[in-house]
């Protein structure tokens, strides 16, 4: 749930970044449990995942706390299978049993009461029903020192695992994070894969090394199935995004291009050539 305060928190997919990417990920991985079913989209924020699960889903219902931001979902977002309401995932505004799937992505974190958010997704959910909900990974924001602050919550795994059996029987935790990797692949894509971590300074020197493939597990995203619900095998999954790229440096080359920009460059260049010639702070673009 965001509220106003929050609103900078919301994606847009007019905002190209790597928060748009994660999030457009996680739709996709959903969408794989919502075809012919009733499904609730809790905290929808701009309503692109709504709209997205609304082409699988017998009906999508997007629920969020601003106003503002429904009523433009509304208009931008116009089917007779898709249905957004403003509210507050503290008390939903829907019947008991209602909903086949819930989808809460990176909302649980900006509420205080975790336990009153779950027990209104258990009410709302049938009997059969399965929760798939988001989450940053605490560890991570600490080993990075992240402060986010319009977080009021953050979790540790074995804390959101907890959390999750307080109410379901069954929950699963998958993992969620980003790799850039450029690959080399040949007919027999079952073929056992190396992996290198490249650092640009030690290959220079000649040294590269080569590593065992490692998730590091920046978000997790939980299914949580109801007491009726028998769990599916579920696929790991890995979205490309090149096309993501593709704009980054439309982006980019935009801003090298705009007079502000070289207006910048000049003023700070010759900051930037003293702190390069005293090895103080390396600057590879002068």
């Amino acid at each position: 749930m965001k509220n106003n305060s929050s609103a900078i928190e919301r994606v847009e997919l007019s905002v190209i970044s790597i928060t748009t990417f994660e999030h457009v990920n996680r739709y996709i991985f959903a969408s794989n449990f919502v075809n012919n079913k009733i499904v609730l989209d809790a905290a929808c924020g701009t309503g692109y995942g709504s709209n997205y699960l609304s082409n699988y889903a017998t009906t999508v219902y997007g629920i969020d706390i601003d106003n503002d931001t429904i009523e433009t979902n509304k208009r931008i977002y116009n089917k007779n299978n898709l249905i957004f309401s403003c509210g507050s995932i503290y008390h939903l505004p829907y019947e008991d049993n209602m909903f086949d799937v819930i989808i809460s992505f990176e909302t649980i974190e900006h509420v205080d009461d975790g336990d009153k958010v779950l027990s209104e997704f258990k009410r709302v959910l049938k009997s059969d029903g399965i929760l798939i909900i988001s989450t940053p990974n605490k560890q991570i924001s600490l080993d990075n020192k992240i402060i986010n602050p319009f977080h009021k919550h953050e979790y540790f795994e074995n804390e959101f695992q907890e959390l999750l059996l307080g109410y379901f029987k069954n929950v699963i935790i998958n993992y969620q994070a980003n790799y850039f990797t450029n690959i080399i692949f040949n007919q027999n894509l079952n073929h056992e894969t190396e992996y290198f971590s490249t650092d640009i300074d030690n290959f220079k020197k000649g040294i590269i090394e080569k590593k065992n493939f490692c998730i590091n597990k920046e978000y997790f995203i939980a299914i949580a199935y109801s007491d009726d619900c028998i769990s599916d095998n579920i696929k790991n999954y890995i979205c490309e995004g090149n096309e993501f790229f593709i704009i980054f440096d439309k982006i980019q080359n935009n801003i090298y291009k705009s007079f502000n920009y070289k207006i910048g460059y000049f003023i700070t260049y010759p900051i930037k050539f003293l702190l390069n010639l005293f090895k103080i702070k390396k600057y590879p673009d002068l």
